[in-house]
């Protein structure tokens, strides 16, 4: 998932990037506009297996950024999103209003991001609870080159979350005990946890729910003061979760009324997302493997969204599909 943590993708109309979507044909398929996000695929091949299988109807992804995706839902060039980040999009409070697209439901909204350590860390160490039990902490997050001081990871420069955390360092004086050291990359970021985790070292550093790097180690959020939207803009307070949202175009719901029933049921959370999305790491598959596992582990779930006669179908399909 790359989200505010990575980026915060202002509104904007991008017609010269909306003639790639303009040939779907909704009388025949529906589209999902697709992030380029794992989880975001993840979720897609998920309601489509289901779209498919339990009501008989074509799909596709299409793969478009946040303000393309939203641009297109408001023209009818794409069907259904099944990630819409909220807090990305300015305008959504009024887009909603204004009836240019209409959210059916919250896909999941317990998301999280900060400084993280791992569980058997956390386990050892039981004072260390709180990103302000950190100064304590100096000598066990010993920085390699630096004596005396220790070492935060962070995430690439240009990241909101990173800009947040460096304020966070100086409003909390961990700057003069730290270094905040940002990473070129996600992958880079993600290969010093697994580092850590192969050896048993101490770690401390940014990371966000969901992703596959929480489905595949035990890392554990240090607690915070709670979120405020005064306290966020000086550095300090926890990152406020953000609600990620099923969203489709205007006039959806009437021309599909059961697969708008079905979608306004479709409902996770991040550890399960993140579950998945290890999962794809760790069996080396793609998106649509991680959705059949999901679909197979987690039947009394998704079966609950539907009528039972479309839930058969499906689990039918299942069936065969996992053969």
């Amino acid at each position: 998932m790359n989200s505010i943590f990575k980026k915060l993708l202002m509104f904007s109309l991008l017609g010269v990037s909306l003639f790639a979507l303009a040939a779907c044909d909704t009388d025949e398929e529906l589209v999902f506009g697709q992030g380029d996000w794992d989880s975001n695929a993840f979720h897609d091949e998920v309601a489509r297996f289901i779209i498919e299988n339990g009501f008989d109807m074509k799909t596709r992804s299409v793969m478009s950024d946040t303000a393309v995706t939203v641009q297109s839902l408001r023209s009818g060039d794409l069907d259904v999103s099944l990630e819409i980040w909220s807090d990305n999009i300015p305008s959504y409070p009024d887009d909603l209003v204004a009836g240019y697209y209409e959210e059916l439901s919250v896909n999941f909204d317990d998301n999280a991001q900060g400084l993280y350590i791992p569980r058997y860390i956390y386990d050892a160490y039981p004072g260390l609870r709180t990103v302000q039990d950190l100064p304590d902490y100096v000598d066990l997050f010993a920085h390699p080159d630096i004596e005396g001081k220790g070492i935060i990871y962070g995430g690439p420069e240009g990241w909101s979350a990173t800009a947040f955390l460096n304020n966070k360092m100086e409003a909390l004086g961990l700057d003069e005990m730290y270094e905040f050291r940002t990473i070129d990359s996600n992958a880079i970021l993600s290969a010093t946890i697994a580092d850590a985790f192969a050896n048993e070292l101490p770690w401390v550093g940014y990371n966000w729910e969901p992703t596959w790097v929480l489905g595949v180690y035990d890392l554990v959020l240090l607690g915070d003061e709670p979120y405020s939207a005064e306290a966020f803009e000086q550095g300090l307070g926890a990152f406020p979760s953000v609600r990620v949202n099923v969203v489709v175009r205007p006039g959806f719901v009437d021309e599909y009324p059961e697969i708008a029933a079905f979608l306004s049921q479709y409902e996770t959370t991040s550890d399960l997302t993140s579950e998945a999305l290890g999962y794809m790491i760790e069996n080396e598959v793609e998106a649509y493997e991680a959705a059949l596992w999901f679909l197979d582990n987690n039947r009394d779930m998704w079966t609950a969204w539907l009528h039972s006669d479309i839930a058969e179908k499906v689990l039918t399909a299942l069936d065969e599909a996992l053969q």
